[in-house]
């Protein structure tokens, strides 16, 4: 049933280009009827512009699914049934499917044992030689349950390869597939059938475009923070050199801005900056400069020349944005950020700056003083441990806003449980405790909603007996009489049966 179904979703996503091609030619085709009024009218006379046939294609052959693993390919050995399942399905499924779109599908070819080995300037030279079509679809699994298929098609008229690659899940497979192989049809089709354009004497030759031009998603993420965080980089200029005058105030903070914005404009337009990659940027941007002027709030405003001092705090944020530029920067060169590693970075500027706080609170015994100190090192530490982790394990966006809802619910909850300890007037220690178990009812909900959003585990399925596939309805031929055709019908069974 399940061939079946993959059969029927085909034949409906095929019946655009089923319905756009030529049927065969009659055998003796029928003049247009003539005007008895006016013999000359044009409907008397034969088409000036016959209908251009439909382009031929050579004949196709299918090599057989393999497994992809980083660069290696393998076939799917017998000890994994469901990839084995998988791939012999795709394979009578494209079959089927390039039968389907009029292609003439040679039945009796068998690849080598060693198909899966073949490297892609391989291929050309097989096709050349064999003068086919070759498909050769790759499987790969991705972490979740997903399936990255890969179809490359190697045309013997050309000298370069098509390829179509698309993430998706399993149950969406057959659908992408068949999809995919009528894509890569129809641009076999339409190689060498675009006329030639004539190009006037003295007239400029047409420019051509960017096969996949950078799209560069987060520009407007990162022209704006790069914006404002280069008018924070003028106005601390300004400040950290103890001078007060607006008119150098504002150039300053235009310049800082212009800056900013061109930079984030060049950078766009010279590389891919996705969503993920420019909050990633920003998070290296603001954190850290957070960090530094509540560290210098805590540990420096009070001390004797505060006054003096102030100034300094100007040079202390920039200290701490030029840094956390810097090693965003480097993050980013190891690989592209995802969405969801952005969102843990700030995730853990944030969680670090209350925990921060709640120490320090905790180690002075009084919840009445503002921590600045501890929040700015939690903030600090905390975005530099979360951006670390972020290069390292890849992590979903909704996964990291459920843990930290897990964090804010359990510290919520934990403060309201805590609270009769505040009654009064509370003495240091009832107050530490109150703050040990708003921090470890906040730890303990977000470890909860971690470990509620991990991953299933992968059951494996062990064989039983020899590893045969199950059978699959399939077109085994063609049967053409004269002018007409019809598919030879009926099932085709795949597997290994030797015990």
């Amino acid at each position: 049933m399940r061939g079946l179904s993959c059969a029927l979703v085909a034949l409906a996503l095929l019946s655009p280009v089923l319905a756009r091609a030529e049927p065969l030619p009659e055998a003796h085709p029928k003049p247009p009827p003539s005007s008895h009024r006016n013999p000359s009218s044009p409907s008397s006379k034969p088409s000036a512009e016959p209908r251009a046939p439909r382009p031929s294609l050579p004949p196709v052959a299918f090599l057989p699914a393999v497994l992809a693993e980083g660069s290696a390919r393998r076939p799917p050995s017998q000890s994994e049934p469901d990839v084995l399942l998988m791939a012999t399905g795709l394979d009578a499924l494209l079959s089927d499917t390039a039968q389907d779109l009029g292609l003439d599908v040679d039945l009796t070819y068998r690849a080598p044992a060693s198909s899966g080995d073949l490297l892609e300037s391989d291929l050309v030279e097989q096709a050349r030689s064999m003068n086919k079509i070759l498909v050769a679809p790759s499987l790969e699994l991705l972490p979740g349950g997903d399936v990255e298929i890969r179809l490359l098609l190697s045309d013997p008229r050309a000298r370069a390869l098509k390829l179509r690659v698309e993430r998706v899940e399993r149950d969406d497979l057959a659908v992408r597939a068949v999809v995919m192989l009528r894509d890569l049809v129809l641009e076999a089709r339409s190689f060498g059938s675009t006329p030639a354009v004539a190009i006037a004497p003295g007239s400029e030759a047409p420019r051509g475009v960017l096969a996949t031009p950078a799209p560069s998603a987060g520009r407007a993420t990162l022209a704006i923070n790069a914006t404002l965080w280069g008018g924070v980089v003028g106005f601390s200029i300004q400040r950290a050199s103890g001078s007060d005058d607006p008119r150098l105030l504002y150039p300053l903070l235009a310049v800082g801005a212009g800056i900013g914005l061109g930079g984030a404009i060049i950078v766009a337009e010279e590389w891919d900056v996705g969503v993920g990659d420019a909050w990633y940027l920003v998070s290296g941007a603001w954190w850290p400069t957070i960090s530094a002027h509540l560290i210098y709030e805590g540990r420096f405003a009070d001390l004797p020349g505060g006054t003096a001092l102030g100034d300094e705090r100007w040079t202390f944020g920039l200290i701490g944005s030029t840094a956390g530029i810097t090693l965003a920067t480097l993050g980013l060169t190891r690989r592209g950020m995802s969405e969801g590693g952005a969102l843990l970075a700030h995730s853990g500027g944030g969680l670090g700056f209350v925990l921060g706080g709640l120490t320090e609170l905790a180690a002075r015994g009084d919840i009445y003083r503002v921590p600045f100190a501890g929040m700015g090192y939690g903030a600090g530490l905390g975005w530099l441990a979360a951006a670390a982790a972020a290069t390292i394990a890849p992590v979903s966006p909704s996964r990291v806003l459920a843990i930290d809802l897990g964090g804010i619910v359990g510290g919520l909850g934990g403060a309201a449980l805590g609270s009769p300890l505040l009654f009064g007037e509370p003495t240091a220690d009832q107050q530490r405790a109150w703050l040990g178990i708003t921090a470890g009812s906040s730890l303990l909900g977000a470890g909860v909603a971690w470990y509620l959003t991990r991953a299933a585990p992968k059951t494996r399925v062990e064989p039983r007996g020899a590893g045969i596939g199950v059978p699959l309805p399939a077109i085994l031929g063609e049967s053409v009489i004269k002018n007409r055709r019809a598919p030879v019908i009926g099932l085709e069974w795949r597997g290994n049966l030797s015990l």
